[in-house]
């Protein structure tokens, strides 16, 4: 073959092998051997599952007298944790701590008297989203039951709304319509007049920890792991004469082990 004609038959190689390269490229790409098969990703992650809430209040208004609620519904695996402050400090930055590592909402039964006195933390609750519960003024029973003498009508509104207005002054959030009566000290009487004030709800609980009765922190886990139920509303304090705050984080783990969520009393009740 002469010089020339080589040349050209090798161009023609070149231009052959290009195409069927080419022509490779454009084919559905397959996993062979050797080669990681890359699964395309799906078109939309899956949802997440939506908060339980009631559509409407799961308990109605009794028009007037404060309805006692010591639990919500239990169509829903749903859980509200609830702190008293009434005594001091305590563990109550701690339990703030935890919630909010956690992304626990949780209430707070408050006395206007703790308030005063801790007002960091007062607006730390508001603005991580924590509820507030009227817990009068200076924890005094409105019954006489567990301590002192009965209050009057006048001195019980006074407990009342003296709290209310601080609060309100600290957070521009009203507790109402929850009330939490000290020492869980309760009668009709008690009842219509914090209706009267604008409480229609006297929350209760369906679970004490007995941390205020020095149980360990492991006891109060066992206790309220053991007891807890849809629906229930767990009593708490924030003292240092309660070790809720040290339980704290292992609770939480326990209670979303067993499939409960933990909500806010709004969500639980659907207020």
């Amino acid at each position: 073959m002469c010089e020339t004609g080589g040349r050209t038959a090798r161009r023609w190689s070149t231009v052959l092998v290009a195409l069927a390269v080419m022509a490779l490229s454009t084919l559905p790409a397959s996993p062979a051997y050797g080669q990681a098969f890359q699964p395309a990703p799906p078109a939309e992650p899956p949802a997440k599952p939506s908060v339980c809430r009631p559509a409407t209040p799961a308990v109605e208004k009794t028009p007037g007298v404060s309805v006692r609620v010591d639990r919500g519904p239990t169509e829903c695996n749903a859980i509200n944790l609830s702190f008293d402050a009434g005594a001091d400090r305590g563990y109550a930055e701690m339990i703030l701590d935890v919630l909010r590592e956690e992304k626990v909402p949780a209430s707070f039964g408050m006395t206007g008297l703790w308030a005063q006195q801790n007002g960091d933390l007062i607006q730390r609750m508001s603005e991580e989203g924590h509820e507030l519960i009227n817990h009068t003024w200076a924890h005094r029973s409105f019954t006489g039951f567990s301590a002192g003498r009965p209050l009057g009508v006048a001195e019980r509104r006074m407990d009342l709304d003296r709290t209310e207005e601080l609060l309100v002054g600290m957070t521009g959030r009203s507790t109402k319509p929850m009330f939490r009566p000290p020492y869980g000290d309760l009668n009709d009487g008690v009842l219509k007049d914090v209706e009267d004030d604008g409480y229609d709800y006297t929350i209760m609980w369906t679970v004490d920890s007995f941390g205020w009765m020095h149980l360990p922190a492991a006891q109060i886990v066992d206790r309220v792991l053991s007891r807890a139920q849809p629906g229930a509303i767990i009593l708490m304090h924030v003292g240092i004469e309660s070790e809720d705050g040290p339980a704290l984080h292992t609770l939480i783990g326990g209670l979303r082990e067993r499939g409960y969520a933990l909500v806010s009393l709004g969500d639980l009740l659907g207020l």
